[in-house]
């Protein structure tokens, strides 16, 4: 018994070393933003376009949640009367559980709500000082790129100038339809 206990030790101290030794990879990931503009944006600015154009703030406006009892009231009023009742029982229900988690949740949410609404105002102002949009990346593995308007326009020229794309004067949708 003693053996056994001393291979599955010896098992075991070599499984820790082999875990506890940190790989020596240098990879590099390419960055999510590209900036081909003249504008600088702040450590704060460039993690909030790290989070994707998808990205959605979670504000919500200070009567949101009366306003959803309105609208369930008023759901609740166009079916059958015997219907009525215990339905309003359910929402009202719910909208205390959500009463009870947004008392709880006050604070935090509000602030970094407003404090991205702010960042994302400055990322507009400094865009439309600079003349400059944001795009979505259709090639390499970057998911935003910067770009000044003028420049995006003549990219998107040249493109359809060397692909010997013809402009019809036919409106075929009217064939399609």
């Amino acid at each position: 018994m003693e053996k056994k206990y001393k291979v599955l030790e010896d098992k075991l101290n070599k499984l820790t070393l082999k875990q506890s030794k940190k790989p020596n990879t240098n990879t590099q990931f390419y960055p999510r933003v590209i900036n081909e503009t003249k504008i600088e944006f702040s450590n704060e600015e460039i993690a909030m376009l790290n989070k994707r154009l998808k990205y959605n703030l979670s504000h919500k406006k200070t009567y949101w949640l009366s306003n959803l009892a309105f609208k369930a009231e008023n759901a609740i009023m166009l079916l059958p009367t015997h219907e009525q009742d215990y339905l309003r029982y359910q929402v009202a229900q719910n909208l205390h559980i959500l009463y009870k988690q947004q008392k709880e949740q006050h604070t935090k949410p509000q602030q970094r709500s407003t404090y991205e609404y702010k960042i994302i105002n400055q990322i507009k102002g400094k865009l439309k000082k600079g003349k400059a949009m944001i795009t979505k990346a259709d090639k390499g593995n970057s998911i935003i790129i910067i770009i000044c308007i003028e420049e995006y326009n003549k990219k998107v020229n040249t493109f359809i100038a060397n692909n010997n794309f013809h402009k019809t004067n036919d409106n075929i949708t009217k064939k399609l339809q």
